[in-house]
């Protein structure tokens, strides 16, 4: 049987490499934030912008959505824990300005402060893998499966 003969297939041709596509942009941008550190803020009003368009194509509303969900998520995550961790830090400065009853930091200290740091990095990994997971699929033309979830 040769390839005139054969049944067409209603799905588009499959192209591997990489090409410019609006969700790989986004991804390409949140990525770009770990050097740049504002290149998320573009990719997610691109993110809202491209979504909103009529001419956007099913398998990139999913990714525009994981996307969108992916900056908010993490930006939620990294306020709150910066803000406790903000406010161990100067609360533990005011301690020690209150007089020299105070003998150094609480052991406690370091603890939460490698936790606030551990916790800073998990959220960049987990930010940096939907990112990619993202680039992967958007590369390939697939939809995001639940561009819904909270993890990947």
């Amino acid at each position: 049987m040769d390839e005139a003969s054969q049944p067409q297939t209603a799905s588009a041709p499959r192209d591997n490499s990489l090409s410019m596509q609006r969700p790989v942009i986004i991804s390409i941008l949140y990525l770009a934030n770990f050097v740049l550190g504002v290149s998320v803020f573009i990719g997610v009003i691109l993110a809202y912008v491209w979504r909103g368009e009529e001419r956007t194509s099913q398998w990139e509303q999913t990714h525009f959505t994981y996307l969108i969900r992916t900056f908010w998520i993490g930006l939620a995550i990294s306020l709150v824990f910066a803000l406790g961790w903000f406010g161990l830090i100067f609360g533990t400065m005011a301690t020690f300005d209150a007089g020299p009853s105070t003998s150094g930091p609480p052991g406690g200290f370091f603890v939460i402060m490698f936790g606030g740091m551990l916790v800073f990095v998990l959220c960049a990994a987990w930010f940096a893998i939907r990112s990619i997971l993202s680039l992967v699929k958007a590369g390939e033309r697939r939809p995001m499966p639940n561009p819904k979830a909270l993890l990947f």
